[in-house]
């Protein structure tokens, strides 16, 4: 037996003192030997289920869990597997059981512990086999085992694991007395050419050249290709011979522009099985002049702002949207952007997420402005760019607009389904929040046939408009002109001035009707209309013929994520009142720009209305206090807006001022990166997919310290930030290959005082490295199991594991049967179920008593008759009184004096009456 709780045994002792202390007060009655029995059960029941009593008896079958590798290094090997596992099934018991696990980066339960039936072994769950975790195979196949049984885990794999510790986890079933064996499978030989590391400086200045060290790991002789990207510009690619094993090669790259460079090395092969292991990256840090962006909507526009800047140190770079950086790293090169006259339908959603990033996270300045293109009518409202600005793209006095109607009509066909028709709704609701709750708004959705989602009627509530939008699901076809028809029938017969149609399709229609008599009908005369073609499936022909006899705009959308500021563009240009064009002074709202004004502030002749943010410093203003000069702080960068162009259309006599020139500068510079940051050392490993970046400080840090990682795509990544030690710091995260950047920022008081920006590369998964069989990892977990490497001739059902042990636990039963004699413990006290005693028995044992036999009786009483004839008594009772009496005396004796049977009474009258004789 066994038990659980020992230490209740002890009680013993005191259950033992206390029957002791009440057989000690009996009086030795049947009832009280047998209450003293029933206790001291009840006693013995309680205490060993206390304890948790079990019954144990040994166990001869055994148990055994294969945990089979099917990481990608292994993946050719299952077939393998699979036979090895059935032929060892055909040595082993009927008693026997097994169960089957597989490992990759995930853990899967083939099959769980039971007997073999004769049935084919299969690997049928799917396994993520980009990374190998041996330990948690090991860790499941122990949890299938009962501990008490004679228990083996069979661990089949190459050894090559790329997370935790297996050798840790074999120890510890050891402990729990689980042997773990394994039985080595050699890696599959497949051609493969691997980058095994890629070296570039962490720091460089402009005018230095860059040495960038390449290793490629060929497994044979062969040729191959090298190619290596800076940035978006390919600066190497060279034919190489390629030997079997390491190959070391080192090129040069010259640097000429400040910032951050990403460099990105590839290596091809003819007949590269592996291609995960063919790219690596690296970045750097550049030092140098700083330098400007300016992005122009239209080529020419920002002119006037580089001539402005060509006497200033800035190195200045002119591009159009179509060439702007669509990397985080891209952007990163520059200390600030401009964007010249640039509408929000030539920039991806991503890209200004990516600026959006820059401003926040790397302190990079950005300046947007203005024009007919730009703020408002260049569709940012509710955009990323709309977020770092310090004004609102939504103008006050909306009163002054003019009555306005607009009906969307948006394709809802299948080929629209998810992405597209996500972002479409989204555009639809932004354009509804632009509109005011008075604005006539109308919603057709169509397919094989017009849907009228929302009556065209002026918006009484836009929370139930907008819900109504978003509960949009696609459906069948594409008919086009039944919907647009619909859309003109709702606008015509309204008294409004202002009517605009937005039609949106990915799709071309079944039919070519008349599309220009139908708009061009006089009672259509005041409904102005646009198209959007989304993709390369949809008729552009079409929609741009049709949004030429709308008198509208024609958009050809390529990227989906431009589709939301198309219609903000579309809604604002309806309402014809962002423009403000009537020639003024601007107006000085502080001291920073007295210097540059002293003479005298030129006249302007329009400017995009916006509204100022409540923490932006207005430096500039209209006549209608509306900014026209803005600037504000987003988190560690600062943004500045200007609502008049830098052409001369706009503002006047400003481009040539003599100020001018100046006055950029002053702009300009004051959005550079202010931080410079405290001296770091960066550390980076990676294990499985989980990261971990180790940050040292050589500076005092002094505040409160917190940390971020941004992927290159400027999103942040989910990270966990631990201070480790003073002035270290530590991030993790899970991150695929490719470039990140790690932000550590200073804050005192709420105020950001200093702030550290990084870069790094994660390598490829080590799945995909190049390996052999490990076999000293197989012996050390091995030997740490308590087993053996086994070899094909091994049994791995033989009875040599420690001798298990089943055990039964008997506690429940235990406090039954403590129940029942509680039970009989309280019948016996309460109803008296023994009444012999024990010391009567002992005494009639000691002296017998004389019997007398029912005819001796008789005649004793005919003779007691005759001489009561004879002889009469004057003071004696007859014999029947004394009876009497002697019966009336017994019943009032107490119940433990009273006769106990009729042969004792009997024996004291022949007494009594020989004693008259």
């Amino acid at each position: 037996m066994h038990f659980d709780q020992p230490l209740w045994l002890f009680t013993f002792f005191l259950v033992g003192l206390s029957l002791f202390l009440y057989w000690k007060q009996m009086r030795s009655t049947t009832e009280e030997w047998v209450l003293l029995s029933v206790r001291s059960l009840q006693f013995v029941c309680l205490i060993f289920a206390l304890a948790g009593m079990q019954i144990v008896t040994p166990v001869t079958e055994v148990s055994t869990i294969f945990v089979a590798d099917r990481s990608d290094s292994q993946k050719n090997q299952s077939e393998e597997m699979m036979g090895y596992i059935q032929s060892s099934l055909e040595n082993s018991r009927s008693d026997d059981e097994f169960g089957v696990v597989t490992i990759g980066s995930d853990v899967n339960v083939e099959r769980n512990l039971s007997r073999y039936e004769k049935q084919k072994i299969e690997f049928l769950a799917e396994t993520d086999g980009s990374a190998t975790d041996l330990a948690s195979g090991l860790s499941v196949g122990g949890s299938l085992l009962n501990t008490n049984h004679r228990s083996r885990v069979v661990l089949l794999t190459d050894g090559n694991e790329t997370v935790h510790d297996a050798v840790a986890r074999a120890e510890e079933l050891a402990r729990q007395g689980i042997t773990v064996d394994v039985k080595a499978f050699e890696p599959e030989s497949r051609k493969d050419a691997a980058i095994t590391s890629f070296r570039v400086p962490d720091k460089v200045y402009t005018g230095e050249t860059a040495t960038l060290e390449l290793n490629v790991e060929s497994n044979e002789k062969m040729l191959g290709n090298v190619r290596i990207y800076g940035g978006n510009e390919q600066i190497i690619d060279k034919e190489v011979e390629l030997e079997a094993g390491i190959n070391r090669f080192t090129f040069n790259d010259e640097i000429s522009e400040a910032g951050f460079k990403e460099y990105k090395a590839e290596v091809t092969a003819p007949d590269d099985t592996i291609p995960e292991n063919n790219e690596a990256y690296g970045i750097s840090v550049v030092k140098g002049t700083p330098k400007i962006l300016v992005v122009e909507g239209e080529e020419g526009e920002g002119d006037n702002a580089v001539a402005a800047l060509a006497s200033t140190d800035l190195s200045v770079k002119q591009i159009t949207p179509e060439f702007l950086p669509t990397t985080l790293t891209g952007l990163a090169e520059y200390q600030s952007i401009i964007f010249a006259n640039v509408s929000g339908t030539q920039v991806s959603e991503a890209q200004m997420t990516m600026i959006e990033s820059a401003v926040r996270d790397f302190g990079t300045g950005f300046i947007m402005t203005g024009g007919k293109n730009s703020f408002g009518l260049g569709g940012y409202f509710q955009t990323p760019i709309e977020k770092i600005l310090p004004v609102d793209m939504d103008v006050k006095g909306k009163k002054e607009i003019p009555s306005l109607g607009m009906v969307m009509v948006l394709d809802r066909s299948g080929s629209m389904s998810g992405y597209k028709l996500d972002l479409a709704k989204e555009a639809a609701a932004r354009s509804v929040e632009l509109l005011r709750e008075r604005d006539t708004f109308g919603f057709i959705a169509f397919d094989d046939r017009p849907w009228e989602i929302i009556e065209t009627k002026p918006i009484e509530d836009k929370k139930s408009v907008i819900e109504k939008v978003s509960s949009l699901t696609s459906g069948g076809g594409t008919e086009i002109f039944t919907s647009l028809s619909l859309a003109y029938e709702t606008l015509s017969p309204l008294e409004l001035k202002r009517k605009h149609i937005i039609l949106l399709t990915d799709g071309q229609a079944s039919n070519r009707p008349d599309y220009e008599t139908m708009i061009n009908a006089s009672e259509n005369s005041d409904i102005s209309l646009s198209t959007v073609a989304i993709g390369t499936d949809a008729d552009k022909a079409l929609l741009e013929e049709i949004a030429g006899y709308g008198e509208g705009r024609f958009y050809d959308v390529e990227d989906p994520s431009t589709i939301p500021s198309i219609l903000a563009r579309e809604t604002a240009l309806t309402t014809r009142t962002y423009i403000e064009d009537n020639p003024f002074f601007p107006v000085l709202t502080g001291n920073e720009l007295q210097s540059f004004l002293e003479g005298g502030v030129p006249r302007m002749n329009a400017y995009i209305a916006t509204t100022p943010k409540g923490r932006a410093s207005v430096l500039l203003q209209s006549e209608k206090e509306d900014p026209v000069l803005a600037r504000w702080q987003y988190g560690l960068g600062k943004t500045i807006a200007w609502t008049s162009d830098l052409s001369g259309e706009w503002s006047g006599n400003w481009p040539s001022w003599k100020q001018w020139s100046a006055f950029w500068n002053n702009m300009v510079t004051s959005t550079l990166p202010q931080y410079e940051g405290s001296a770091f050392e960066l550390k980076t490993a990676k294990q499985g997919d989980q990261a971990t970046v180790s940050i040292t400080s050589y500076d005092d840090v002094r505040g409160e310290v917190s940390g971020k990682i941004v992927d290159s795509g400027g999103n942040e990544v989910p990270s966990q930030f631990n201070i480790t030690a003073p002035g270290e710091y530590e991030l993790t995260f899970k991150g695929e290959t490719g470039v990140y950047f790690a932000q550590i920022q200073q804050q005192e008081n709420g105020e950001v005082t200093d702030a550290y920006q990084t870069g790094f590369a994660l390598p490829y998964k080590e799945e995909y490295r190049p390996v052999n069989l490990d076999q000293k990892k197989l012996e050390a977990i091995a030997e740490a199991g308590n087993g053996r490497v086994l070899s094909d001739n091994d049994n791995v059902f033989e009875r040599n594991t420690p001798v298990g042990y089943d055990r039964q636990p008997i506690w429940n039963y235990l406090l039954l049967l403590a129940l029942l004699l509680f039970i009989a413990d309280v019948a016996i006290r309460r109803f008296g179920l023994i009444k012999v005693n024990l010391k009567n028995k002992q005494l009639k044992k000691e002296r017998p008593q004389t019997q007398v036999s029912p005819s001796k009786f008789e005649r004793l009483k005919t003779a007691s008759k005759t001489s009561s004839t004879k002889k009469t008594f004057s003071k004696v009772d007859p014999p029947e009184e004394v009876v009497r009496k002697n019966e009336k005396k017994r019943q009032e004796l107490p119940i433990k004096k009273q006769e106990s049977s009729n042969s004792d009474r009997m024996s004291r009258l022949l007494d009594a009456k020989n004693r008259r004789k």
